[in-house]
């Protein structure tokens, strides 16, 4: 009773949140709970009329089965991936379609009904024996159930759709359809991982590449680990041409590899924080689990690699201890100073807190901090400095300064923009489910700031989808989807993205369980 009432007074001092007080979460478990029906094509309804000019499609990429045969996934990323899609036809009509991604460690897992020997992010319970460790250590990362890009194709001006993770692999999979085609392996560029496979493991890469600007290519990196004691690892910039054909920017060495989920680029930059969590060579070998093989240090600085896109150039600086999963967008002011918005984190003790076990936990989830801190890093090259900058709240929204998951509207990126929408997790900071999309004014005017939540209901991060033709910078639709938790149904969630009203939304005929990224690709986008 006493945590009902500290929770209801957080609420008054609050006002605009929306709380729940309820002791059950109803329904929050079906984020994280195996759902194997596929859907292809099936109409849904809105509850009111979907404009004309509404035509693309939402494809969003995340978890599908926790589980296979005796065996269960320890950590939420490494659930089976499974792809989402809504399809808008331009006349008032949608459809949706879900499918998993057919990787090859899906089906073998599925021929054998057990979790198949793959390099996991954490690992499964019952654990694999001696010989399996060994085949997940040869057999690699297969399992892309991040993010979707699509690429564009110089030799048929047409785009190929990509379901990928934090790894140099990808699967090419039909737009349409949600089928998988095939794994692509590109050739890493000469001159970006040593002197070959034997001695480096190219492995780590980035779920988020980021568009070129002022071309049809797209930025990524590769981080290449040694596996010799006395040659050091490479990090290397890569542009991605298409699907297949990669070009190396830029490439230095480093004692240590760190892990990098996201990174930033401007007009002529790319801007990598390179956070003191490193990869343990020794540990991954002895235990197969990524996660486990990553040394946190804590009193490091983080490193900034600065390089340029035209001249491979590398400025070398440092900044305050932190940890990022993601990037927000990064933009040059003139005199070699750039601007970089990044969803920051005191470390990544958060991650290992987001093992099954605790997301299905009440007690153990609401007991971890998942606030996220958005920070502005100000890069002066010429002087060589970082200053930071912390973003606050209003009593609009007072925890929208706490977002993750950050969109933005895509044509303002590499440009100078105001406004970033994002996920936050325990509004209340009580309870983990309460969850809320956010709206950030980051052009000084925090009056700006706007939040959607509702009770018992469980959105996951938002798309940004432009009216065509829109003279303001957030006009347009933030489309996501949400499990209503008392009815136990998903539904599509369609928000104003200047009020973030609600506007909209069609429940579909299936749970959508917990969605890592998407994005929404129109048709004119696509030609």
């Amino acid at each position: 009773m006493a945590n009902v009432r500290v929770s209801c007074f957080l609420c008054l001092l609050l006002r605009n949140v929306v709380c729940v007080t309820g002791s059950n979460d109803p329904g929050f478990e079906l984020f994280f709970k195996t759902n194997l029906e596929e859907r292809q094509d099936v109409p849904i309804h809105f509850d009111n009329p979907l404009p004309s000019w509404l035509k693309g499609t939402l494809i969003r990429n995340g978890l599908g089965e926790f589980e296979r045969g005796e065996r269960k996934f320890l950590h939420a990323f490494d659930a089976f991936g499974k792809l989402s899609s809504w399809k808008f036809y331009g006349n008032g009509s949608a459809s949706f379609s879900t499918k998993f991604l057919e990787s090859d460690f899906y089906k073998a897992s599925k021929s054998k009904n057990t979790i198949a020997p793959y390099l996991l992010f954490e690992g499964v319970t019952p654990g694999f024996n001696e010989v399996e460790t060994l085949q997940a250590l040869a057999q690699g990362i297969d399992n892309m159930n991040v993010n979707i890009y699509a690429f564009y194709n110089s030799n048929t001006t047409v785009r190929e759709f990509v379901a990928l993770n934090d790894f140099w692999k990808v699967y090419h999979i039909d737009k349409s359809s949600l089928a998988t085609i095939e794994s692509v392996t590109a050739t890493v560029p000469k001159g970006g991982s040593g002197k070959g496979k034997f001695e480096f493991l190219n492995m780590l890469s980035s779920a988020h590449p980021l568009p070129e600007h002022g071309t049809e290519f797209h930025i990524t990196f590769l981080s290449s680990v040694s596996l010799i004691p006395w040659v050091k690892s490479t990090i290397s910039l890569i542009r991605m041409k298409d699907l297949r054909e990669r070009e190396l920017i830029a490439s230095w060495e480093v004692g240590k590899v760190p892990y990098m989920h996201s990174f930033s680029v401007t007009k002529n930059y790319a801007v990598l924080f390179a956070s003191p969590f490193y990869v343990n060579v020794l540990k991954m070998v002895e235990s197969a689990k990524p996660f486990n093989s990553l040394d946190w240090n804590a009193d490091e600085d983080t490193t900034v690699y600065v390089v340029h896109l035209q001249s491979g150039e590398v400025t070398v600086l440092k900044t305050e201890n932190m940890f990022t999963m993601h990037h927000v967008n990064a933009y040059e002011t003139g005199n070699n100073q750039l601007v970089v918005d990044v969803s920051s984190y005191k470390n990544p003790n958060f991650v290992s807190d987001l093992q099954i076990d605790v997301l299905m936990n009440k007690t153990k989830r609401n007991g971890f901090d998942a606030h996220a801190f958005l920070k502005r890093y100000l890069i002066n090259l010429h002087k060589r400095t970082i200053a930071v900058y912390n973003f606050s709240s209003s009593t609009n929204a007072p925890f929208a300064a706490f977002l993750d998951m950050p969109v933005i509207n895509e044509q303002f990126r590499h440009e100078k923009y105001c406004y970033i929408y994002g996920l936050v997790l325990k509004t209340d900071n009580i309870s983990l489910s309460n969850i809320a999309i956010v709206k950030k004014n980051v052009c000084g005017d925090p009056s700006g700031d706007r939040y959607w939540s509702a009770p018992g209901h469980y959105p996951v991060e938002p798309s940004f989808v432009p009216t065509p033709g829109a003279a303001r910078e957030d006009d347009g639709y933030l489309m996501f989807p949400v499990i209503d938790g008392p009815r136990r149904k998903s539904y599509l969630a369609v928000l104003d993205a200047r009020t973030l009203q609600l506007i909209n939304k069609s429940y579909l005929p299936t749970i959508v369980p917990y969605n890592l990224h998407g994005r929404f690709f129109g048709d004119n986008d696509l030609k």
